[in-house]
């Protein structure tokens, strides 16, 4: 790291992420960056994390994934690493002061290739593994952000940016979450194991799959898949698929004109009253007092007052 790197402030990047997001969220000429800017705290929305490194620039933010909380902001930096159904919501923004956030998305195999072209090991002091996890932000790692930024000012972004991730992809796995990183990487680890039975539960999540094809999917036994599944998603194979289908759902019902009922069973589900029962559990109103009120504000304000993620 340079000098001038080490010299970068957290008032830096925040300048340039304000020049290069104008909304709530900008997926910019960089492929895996996307950025985020919001003047107002919002409600919790059910969201899907896929695999990233989400750093907040200004601002806080809490998410939750069925009992466990994670509150952070700019001191920290989150890493997940499978796909995650989770609740989050802005806590702290202000027009003068507004929400910031920096998202690079990865892939399982490129940290693969640079654990096998580095040898890179995760840090000694490392707690034990999980799926999600917040380390404190540091110099380095600010200053990356900052060439990444300063890539898409100076046009240079479709060479500079492969290495920089590169580069920030190598320095999160010699820091405190190099562990959960490590875990993803190595196809026989129990993260990647049930990581194929998640991508499996998306793609097929209107059906009934049985407990021994998701097991056999992850190379696991019966009790063993349950209690990995439980620990590193935090939900049960029956709770995760549940959330994918109310995403689903909703997302019919607003964006597709289809009736609630409708919705329910295009998405899997058999009986209306249960369907309407889960979908007021997770987001607290009926569904169609839910769509009435996000129809109320507007889909494109409702959107703009939210996470950017979601179904």
């Amino acid at each position: 790291m340079t000098s001038d790197e080490i010299s970068i402030t957290l008032g830096d990047v925040q300048s340039l992420l304000l020049r290069h997001c104008r909304h709530k969220s900008t997926k910019t000429a960089i492929p895996y960056l996307t950025l985020y800017c919001c003047d107002n705290i919002t409600d919790p929305l059910l969201v899907v994390y896929e695999p990233r490194i989400y750093l907040i620039i200004q601002g806080a933010k809490t998410i939750r994934i069925h009992k466990r909380s994670f509150h952070y902001d700019e001191n920290y930096y989150l890493v997940a690493t499978v796909d995650l159904p989770l609740s989050g919501h802005i806590t702290r923004a202000t027009a003068e002061e507004p929400y910031l956030a920096a998202c690079i998305s990865f892939d399982p195999d490129e940290i693969r290739d640079i654990i096998a072209r580095t040898a890179a090991r995760p840090g000694l002091n490392a707690p034990l593994a999980t799926s999600l996890g917040l380390s404190r932000v540091t110099p380095d790692l600010l200053a990356l952000v900052h060439r990444l930024l300063r890539a898409l000012d100076a046009g240079d972004h479709g060479f500079m940016a492969p290495l920089i991730k590169q580069e920030l992809l190598y320095r999160v796995l010699q820091g405190d979450q190099g562990h959960v990183l490590h875990e993803i990487a190595n196809r026989k680890s129990d993260a990647s194991r049930i990581n194929r039975a998640l991508a499996h539960m998306r793609a097929h999540f209107t059906g009934e799959d049985t407990a021994t094809a998701l097991h056999r999917l992850a190379g696991m036994g019966q009790s063993t898949f349950y209690r990995k599944f439980q620990q590193i998603t935090g939900l049960s194979p029956v709770q995760y698929r549940k959330r994918l289908r109310l995403q689903e759902a909703r997302r019919l019902i607003l964006h597709e004109d289809r009736l609630a009922a409708d919705a329910g069973f295009a998405v899997g589900y058999e009986s209306p009253s249960h369907f309407t029962r889960d979908y007021k559990a997770i987001y607290g109103l009926p569904p169609h007092r839910d769509v009435a009120r996000i129809r109320a504000i507007g889909v494109d304000r409702y959107r703009e007052m939210n996470e950017d993620v979601w179904i």
